[in-house]
Parts: structure tokens; C-alpha cells; sequence
């Protein structure tokens, strides 16, 4: 990946900074209107607010995969103890005020913890008290086949035909009650917390100091000489990032759609940028898996003594 892509991913961001804000004045509002005596909210809205922030947070735990968090977490800790070799130049305030900040955010395993209660994902502890979402990933492919299969048998030019739509509102309806059943009210403010982390460690690997003293051209590249020194196997970036842009876009469309899964009106025309995310989606997913059973395991990564050394 290169410059651009940086560019491209800040606006992907942008997009799931625009969720979560929604999702989050939407939560304040309802905490705010608690004292007074007013009708229940709607359960759609409440549902929504919810969907939009965990579809931020989907995009969040594949750039976690991607290596953004843990690549900027070893570099200042790198940075901190000597060891690192380099100048940092004027990227060296972020850096340091980085380090001081590990104590006071969320840590990597209840980022991991949250996204595998979420998303199923794996290095999430199997044994904390939210769990596994182990349904979420099969949830998900019927989703994403049901999409993909949407123009099969067509009678109708914009929507397809009613059995395919059945079976697109069927799969969204399970996701949809997977999702909101190990969902809370600190989803929304979880994900606003992720997402500003996330983007404290791009401005870090992709400050020009940064990239200067790693020879590097992106954020990318800086994350893989990171991982190099730290003796662990590169990653995927790209294909981690195709899944969580696609994942976005679905789960986002799923908020969207959500008002209208108890209607028969079609859900969703062969046109929406919905069905080419999902084909997105599923060819990344089936690259990792791929990648994932022809990978080699990892070194023991180095201590700090061994690094400075």
C-alpha cells in the first residue's frame, strides 16, 4: 500500500467517525431525556444508533488485525527504551505523550475481548463474562451470499425477484438480532473510544518522521519494518483492509435497512454499493483463510535487552 491508500483510509475513518458521532449524540440524548417523563424511544432508533457504532467498530477490529494499534504500541515502547536507533524528529512529543497514555486506554485484551463478544473475533478471551460471538461470521457469509445472489432468477430489473429479496431480509434479520442480543449501551461509546485511538496511532506511523526514519512510503511500510524488528510474521494489511472498508459499508446498510425488515417492500436495489461490498467481503475473507492455513509460525519476539543490544 502506498501514500494514497493512507489518504484513502483517513477517509474510511472519516465515514466511521460520522457513525459513531451519530450513534453517540443520539445515546446522550436518550441519557439526557431520562429525568423527564416522555414516551419509551423507539426500539428501531435505539437499534440503529447501536448498528451504526458496530459497524464503526467492525472496521476497527480488522485494522487491529491490520497491525495499527500493536504497530504503534511497539514503536514507542521501542522508542522509550532506546532501542529504536532512529530520530523521530518532531514526531517524538506524539510518541512520547503516546507511552504515557498506555495505563489510561483501553488495553489490547479488552479491545480483543470486546471485538471477539462483537465479531466473534479470535484472541478474545473465550472465557470472559460477554463470551464469544462464534455465530457472527457464518451470519455474516448468508448475508453476503444472499447479496451477491440477489440478480439470480430476476423479474424485476431493479430489485431482482421476491425470493432472493426474501432471503436477503431473512439473513439481515438474524445478523440483525445476533448483533443487538451481545450489543449494549457502551458499544457506542466504545467505539467513539477505539476510533480516536486509532487515529492517534495513524498520525503517529504516519507522521513524515516516522516514514523518514524507516525509509517508509506509508503507514503500511512503517508497520512492516515494526513488525520485522519485533520478530513477527508480516501481515495481510491490505486484505484486512478491503474486509473492514466492506464490512463497514454492510453492517452500516444493515443499520439503514433495519426500518424496513418488517415490511415486504424490497430491501435493497441490484444498484446499492451494498452487493459489490459484500463480494468484497467475501473474496477478502476467503484470501485470509487461504493465507491463514499456507502461514508459517511466528519467532519468539525479542525482549527490549535483545532489541537494544
Amino acid at each position: 500500500m502506498n501514500a494514497r491508500d493512507d489518504k484513502d483510509l483517513l477517509l474510511v475513518l472519516r465515514h466511521a467517525d460520522q457513525l459513531v458521532s451519530a450513534a453517540n449524540v443520539f445515546a446522550l440524548t436518550l441519557e439526557d431525556l431520562d429525568a423527564i417523563n416522555l414516551p419509551p424511544a423507539s426500539p428501531v432508533d435505539i437499534d440503529q444508533a447501536q448498528l451504526r457504532a458496530i459497524a464503526s467498530l467492525y472496521l476497527a477490529s480488522e485494522l487491529e488485525n491490520a497491525g495499527v494499534i500493536p504497530a504503534a504500541e511497539a514503536l514507542a515502547g521501542l522508542a522509550m527504551s532506546g532501542s529504536l536507533n532512529a530520530n523521530m524528529g518532531n514526531a517524538a512529543a506524539l510518541i512520547q505523550a503516546f507511552w504515557k497514555q498506555r495505563n489510561s486506554r483501553t488495553s489490547d485484551s479488552e479491545r480483543m475481548g470486546f471485538f471477539a463478544a462483537l465479531f466473534g473475533a479470535a484472541g478474545g478471551s473465550n472465557d470472559s463474562a460477554r463470551g464469544r460471538n462464534a455465530d457472527f461470521e457464518d451470519l455474516l457469509i448468508d448475508l453476503c451470499e444472499a447479496l451477491y445472489k440477489l440478480d439470480e432468477q430476476a423479474s424485476n430489473p431493479s430489485w431482482g425477484s421476491v425470493v432472493q429479496q426474501a432471503r436477503v431480509r431473512s439473513a439481515s434479520q438474524s445478523i440483525l438480532h445476533n448483533l443487538l442480543h451481545v450489543s449494549s449501551g457502551i458499544t457506542v461509546f466504545m467505539g467513539k473510544e477505539i476510533l480516536t485511538l486509532i487515529r492517534e496511532t495513524l498520525s503517529i506511523l504516519g507522521h513524515p518522521a516516522v516514514k523518514a526514519a524507516f525509509r517508509a512510503q506509508s503507514v503500511w511500510d512503517v508497520i512492516d519494518e515494526i513488525d520485522r524488528r519485533m520478530r513477527r510474521p508480516l501481515r495481510e494489511h491490505s486484505l484486512f483492509v478491503r474486509r473492514g472498508q466492506a464490512g463497514l459499508t454492510i453492517l452500516a446498510w444493515l443499520a439503514d435497512a433495519a426500518p424496513l425488515l418488517s415490511s415486504n417492500k424490497p430491501l435493497v436495489g441490484l444498484d446499492h454499493p451494498v452487493i459489490p461490498a459484500a463480494v468484497e467481503w467475501l473474496e477478502a475473507s476467503l484470501s485470509l483463510g487461504q493465507t491463514a492455513q499456507t502461514a508459517s509460525p511466528a519467532p519468539d519476539a525479542p525482549s527490549w535487552a535483545e532489541l537494544a543490544g
